[in-house]
């Protein structure tokens, strides 16, 4: 039988007090899990130099976590709708804070690797439902709107927090304190959530087992396959296998889903227009936030010689700024419409990389080339903000974790295409920091291009909702 949980169901897992402090669990969660997404990778050196890997065995650390947390996104979400988003939110929160210790007590390359699938797994509990917590919690419109400003507030904080405070950690007290630092946070939502939110009723239900199998092995494939291409190339068997099989179980998937009676993934979930028009623009949002950060760094790093923190204290602004966006966006928001809205950001954020592309060159003045960072992140927030509202919006409560998996899955299929689309392009004749200058310039000019026409078709493809403008 399957799970249908109705309007009071959804009521019954409305945080005790009022939305308000239900939102601030959510949102350290967030925080948390965004956090541990960038905070590592300054850390990287430390852990290679202690526990022995090579050069390019070290990129598993990222590529575990990164594996793990995309590919088990869409089933982690529906977990959550049938057996309980808040039972699921706390597993997942005791589990991070666990997975956590244990990759900070790491004494061998294979522990801490280890550490990083099961953290992944963990983060992907945590981060669909969350979502769907959310937006079961708040109606549809300006609070929804207010509510999901402050959780994309809550996303970039948290990444650019990673980036920043990272490098201090790791001078401080060791690359094992950048895991360590989630602990405390994971175990004290663990421990609140039961009092803030409600549970709803479990009732039987039945997993489509090879469905969730074939969906989380086709996209933690993808997700991986741009890390093996550090070490072989982009034109190389161990990235383009990967690559092709994890299409191939993806293709296997749709066609057992439409067939499957009780399936993982409803897919008449995407004829609606605005849904399906929201994953294409979080696909483009995974674009910018993994390979245009990325391209950032490479320039900063690469092309003009600053270290990990410097290049972290140049971007960091950003998030500062985006802490003012996130308490104006869901006005914004609800007086344009989200047609208007999502359009509005996508077209921006296109137009404001191809500003921070003119800016790159090995003799740019870099404080001009700050200065253009900061309207790119707030399109990039607004962009990410507008997609998540979208594509939960018009969805029933008992498909929220649902939509949430997906539209999650879709922004990390985003920044593994980005990745591995564009790198090449910046780094394949890199014989100089002019050379790599100018392929960076080049990428970012490509990425605005695809970001422009994301948005463009979203705008068409959206149509006009009803009650939107």
């Amino acid at each position: 039988m399957n799970v249908q949980a109705s309007r009071t169901d959804s009521e019954a897992e409305r945080p005790v007090g009022g939305p308000g402090f239900g939102l601030v669990l959510f949102l350290c969660a967030q925080f948390m899990v965004m956090l541990d997404a960038s905070i590592v990778t300054v850390a990287i050196p430390s852990i290679q130099h202690d526990l022995g890997f090579s050069s390019t065995g070290v990129q598993m650390v990222i590529t575990a976590y990164n594996t793990a947390f995309g590919g088990a996104l869409i089933l982690c979400g529906r977990i959550g709708d049938l057996l309980g988003r808040r039972r699921v939110f706390v597993i997942g929160m005791i589990a991070f804070a666990a997975t956590s210790l244990l990759c900070g007590l790491s004494e061998s390359a294979l522990m801490l690797v280890g550490g990083r699938v099961l953290q992944g797994f963990s983060a992907a509990l945590i981060a669909p439902n969350a979502l769907a917590l959310l937006t079961s919690s708040t109606p549809e419109g300006p609070a929804r709107a207010k509510a999901m400003s402050k959780f994309g507030m809550a996303t970039v904080l948290g990444f650019i927090s990673g980036l920043v405070f990272s490098g201090l950690l790791v001078r401080a007290w060791g690359w094992q304190s950048v895991f360590y630092v989630t602990v405390p946070v994971g175990l004290l939502v663990a421990l609140l959530a039961p009092r803030f939110i409600r549970e709803a009723p479990r009732r039987p239900h039945k997993i489509d087992v090879v469905g969730a199998v074939l969906i989380t092995l086709g996209v933690a494939l993808i997700v991986a396959a741009p890390a093996q291409s550090v070490a072989s190339g982009f034109a190389s068997a161990s990235f383009l296998a990967p690559l092709a099989a994890g299409a191939a179980l993806l293709v296997a998937f749709l066609w057992l889903e439409t067939r499957h009676p009780e399936p993982l993934v409803r897919l008449a979930l995407f004829r609606s227009p605005v849904i399906r028009s929201a994953n294409l623009v979080s696909v483009a949002s995974g674009f910018c936030s993994g390979a245009a950060y990325l391209l950032t760094t490479m320039f900063l790093q690469e092309v003009r010689g600053y270290s990990p923190l410097e290049a972290g204290l140049i971007v960091a602004p950003v998030g500062v700024l985006n802490i003012a966006l996130g308490f104006v966006l869901g006005k914004w928001i609800t007086r344009l419409g989200i047609r208007v809205s999502i359009t509005a950001a996508t077209l921006g954020s296109g137009l404001l990389i191809a500003l921070v592309g003119s800016q790159v060159s090995d003799t740019a003045n870099i404080w001009v080339f700050a200065v253009v960072l900061l309207p790119m992140g707030m399109a990039f927030m607004a962009t990410t903000v507008t997609s998540t509202l979208a594509a939960t919006t018009g969805v029933a409560d008992h498909e929220q974790g649902l939509a949430a998996g997906v539209r999650q899955t879709s922004f990390q299929l985003g920044i593994a295409v980005g990745v591995a689309v564009l790198i090449p392009i910046a780094s394949g004749h890199a014989a100089s920091p002019g050379d790599l200058a100018e392929g960076i310039r080049t990428a970012l000019l490509v990425l605005a291009a695809i970001v422009g026409v994301a948005g463009v078709v979203t705008y068409f493809g959206m149509g006009r909702p009803t009650g939107q403008r």
